[in-house]
């Protein structure tokens, strides 16, 4: 997989994706806890 001209293995793309998942559901996580105190 080529990614801006760079070759990328796939197991990259999938710790890429993992991250940014793990991200979003903390962001909604802290959200979400927040909601709650109110």
């Amino acid at each position: 997989m080529s990614l801006f001209g760079f070759e990328v293995p796939m197991e990259a793309i999938w710790v890429v994706v993992a991250i940014i998942v793990l991200v979003i559901v903390v962001f909604i996580a802290k959200g979400f806890m927040d909601e709650m105190k109110k």
